[in-house]
């Protein structure tokens, strides 16, 4: 089977969709089968080239907003053309994908409806402004899509019901879940006992993420906790805006920036030698640095939005806080920084959760299964 895997994000990936299509990809190779992966290009001519044994088409992609989808669509339509006699069915992973002009079977997965994710967005500065202008086009661009996909996937049950909005019926939705690589991401042999104790987020630096709330979190927490870091890592618009938060509440000892960490084996040692992993998002599909989180058996704090619900059972394998409320989010860290007990037992059972069901090896089979049935019915 070869599978053409289509995304909007850039490759080597920088973020988690980005990963769910290099590692999807990866998984189907070992598997026995072919994957050839489209992405954007620049403002160049269509190249390709070979990564691993896996075939990157960049189309030329000109950021023409909020038109660059449509332009885009252009390049990519021609280059389906172009292989479209090697491919068994193509695979497109939202958002701000193009609908293909193809005989061969689509299947669209659906990380985050751009209706869930826009109108998640609260903040008033520029660039949300221009997120949310941008709304009208992305929606009638994910309504194609979608009309046009002979199959519909989601990350997480949650983004399957937010597809009601779009007047899809959720129970015609399979959900498939994220994914981990759980030969990288996995416990440390041992704990480091130097150093200044942290807890860990990894996130974009861009709204709907939380952070701002997750300063305000950590400031309550380290009343009680002094010597405890909140430790960062990601890059994006909102990073001076965070720095000054962080000097206003004077954390600058305690909230530390690591800005874009590219280097997987210093990730996952953030992820190992964490005490938490906290994630405080106000909306995610189904998130993946949660997910890498729990595989290195870490306890987890998470909002209680979207994905995390099919995640996490609020004291079982991990702790559920309200969106926007850092009192409530501090509470659940303190917990567990006051029981160490109490987080080795919740770091097992997360171990134990992605093992059963978001390992990659568990994904790409059931992305196996759909593929099966659709070419089966084609």
């Amino acid at each position: 089977m070869h599978v053409g895997i289509i995304s909007s994000t850039p490759l080597p990936p920088s973020e988690g969709i980005g990963s769910y299509v290099w590692n999807l990809a990866t998984h189907l190779k070992q598997m026995g089968h072919k994957a050839t992966i489209i992405t954007r290009g620049s403002r160049h001519r269509t190249s390709l080239r070979l990564v691993d044994g896996v075939s990157i088409w960049s189309p030329t992609f000109l950021p023409l907003y909020p038109l660059h989808v449509h332009w885009h669509s252009l390049y990519l339509n021609k280059l389906v053309r172009q292989i479209e006699p090697l491919i068994d069915l193509f695979h497109l992973h939202t958002p701000l994908v193009p609908s293909l002009k193809t005989d061969r079977p689509q299947l669209v997965t659906v990380h985050t409806p751009m209706k869930s994710d826009i109108g998640s967005i609260t903040e008033r500065d520029f660039y949300s402004r221009l997120i949310k202008m941008q709304g009208t086009v992305s929606y009638q661009l994910e309504q194609d899509l979608f009309e046009k996909a002979d199959k519909l996937t989601a990350v997480s049950n949650s983004v399957a019901h937010e597809l009601n909005e779009y007047g899809i019926d959720p129970a015609e939705v399979n959900v498939l879940g994220n994914g981990v690589d759980t030969h990288i991401f996995k416990p440390a042999a041992k704990k480091q006992t130097s150093g200044r104790p942290y807890l860990f987020t990894a996130a974009r630096l861009a709204p709907r993420k939380g952070l701002r709330d997750l300063i305000a979190c950590a400031e309550i927490v380290c009343q009680q906790f002094p010597e405890h870091q909140f430790l960062i890592a990601g890059s994006g618009p909102r990073e001076a805006e965070l720095r000054a938060e962080i000097e206003r509440r004077t954390l600058q000892k305690n909230v530390i920036l690591l800005g874009y960490t590219g280097d997987k084996k210093r990730l996952v040692k953030l992820y190992q030698q964490a005490d938490a992993y906290i994630h405080p998002a106000h909306y995610e599909g189904l998130p993946t640095v949660l997910l890498e989180a729990m595989a290195c058996g870490i306890p987890a704090v998470t909002t209680a939005v979207s994905g995390s619900l099919d995640v996490i059972d609020d004291g079982v394998n991990g702790l559920l806080a309200p969106a926007r409320q850092p009192e409530t989010l501090a509470n659940a860290v303190i917990r567990i920084l006051s029981d160490s007990a109490f987080a080795a037992k919740l770091g097992k059972a997360g171990l134990a959760t992605i093992s059963e069901r978001y390992a990659w090896n568990v994904v790409s089979q059931n992305y196996v299964n759909e593929y099966e049935q659709l070419l089966a019915s084609a």
